[in-house]
């Protein structure tokens, strides 16, 4: 019985590096399984298992700044932060690609956000160093208190940059028919999907102060805060970067969205 279970969590170990490795290295390989529905229920709890245990590692250095139990809190928040957003985003995914005709069933149209979280997951497990020096050599101020906070900010952003990266490399493959109008859905759903995240965040909060209870009254809301920290932290010049953030994830959405021969088309109707 013993080496059964000795057995079993071997292989449900490799089969969750194994995951990571497929979507990064080979993910034409797991978006052919997608599109045909192979081994769908495999990769959904392995993806799982990745998305929780990687975020948890991140949480964790999060928790460095305030040290004690703020440790075991972040480790909790964080992967409950994105697995939370992801679920609770999904319905709205769903029904938009099928109201403009998609015909894909709900547990491709889960893997898919699966795909791009696990991505995002793996980029916080890579930072973890760059956020973990940060937290070791800086001693705590208020002004380090802002720049940590936009620090991690800025890092959760570029994770969810590869992970809306990903989605639109899944949706292009599993979306191939004219008549399954994605981008629509997929824009709509992205957006509904970035305002719950960061809201839960704000409920999950706090990360770097210390609090003796897992989570503090509501109040206020992340935007309102972060534009704050932003201010105070870099005065003008921060306002600067708020605009020009903005810009710069509305050009990213089109990027992503249009195809290469939709901007040869425009270019070409320009010139």
């Amino acid at each position: 019985m013993i080496i059964e279970f000795a057995t079993f969590c071997k292989g449900a170990r490799i089969g969750i590096l194994s995951v990571v490795e497929e979507f990064i290295k080979r993910s034409d390989e797991f978006l052919k399984n997608l599109t045909e529905e192979k081994n769908l229920k495999t990769y959904f709890v392995n993806s799982n298992l990745v998305i929780f245990i990687l975020s948890a590692i991140y949480g964790a250095t999060m928790g460095i700044y305030v040290g004690g139990l703020q440790i075991l809190y972040s480790a909790i928040k964080v992967p409950m932060l994105l697995l939370v957003s992801l679920y609770l985003t999904i319905p709205s995914y769903y029904v938009l690609y099928s109201l403009l005709g998609g015909k894909r069933n709900l547990g491709q149209t889960v893997m898919l956000l699966l795909f791009g979280f696990t991505s995002m997951s793996t980029v916080l497990l890579a930072l973890v160093p760059v956020n973990l020096f940060f937290m070791i050599t800086t001693t705590k101020s208020s002004a380090t208190y802002a720049f940590t906070v936009l620090l991690n900010i800025a890092i959760f952003a570029l994770a969810g940059f590869f992970a809306f990266t990903y989605f639109v490399k899944g949706a292009k493959v599993l979306y191939p028919e004219s008549s399954e109008n994605w981008k629509p859905a997929f824009l709509l759903g992205s957006v509904i999907l970035m305002f719950v995240g960061t809201q839960l965040a704000w409920v999950l909060r706090p990360y770097f102060n210390y609090y003796p209870w897992f989570i503090r009254p509501l109040e206020s809301n992340f935007y309102t805060a972060v534009t704050g920290l932003i201010a105070r932290f870099m005065g003008l010049f921060g306002a600067i970067i708020i605009v020009f953030g903005f810009i710069f994830i509305i050009w990213l959405f089109y990027s992503a969205l249009v195809s290469d021969r939709e901007k040869g088309a425009v270019a070409q109707a320009k010139s």
